[in-house]
């Protein structure tokens, strides 16, 4: 059950409509976040390389070399 919700966490982090909108921060996997869906600011922190600020549906987010990007709201 665990890794079920894990992928889907992964999957909808917090894009409009996501269950997870309210956590405090999400981890997702990969090096590439997509903002395409998401109507909030989020602080990207990578494991690798600069961390930045992404605007509410600014498109895909690549942080080249990370293994995983922490995801913070902001305001």
């Amino acid at each position: 059950m665990k890794a079920v919700r894990g992928k889907d966490i992964q999957q909808k982090g917090y894009s409009d409509g996501s269950p997870y909108r309210k956590r405090k921060s999400i981890t997702i996997s990969g090096d590439t976040i997509d903002m395409s869906n998401t109507g909030m600011r989020l602080r990207l922190i990578p494991d690798v390389g600069e961390e930045k600020v992404a605007e509410p549906y600014s498109g895909i987010h690549k942080f080249p070399g990370a293994t995983q990007v922490k995801e913070i709201p902001i305001g």
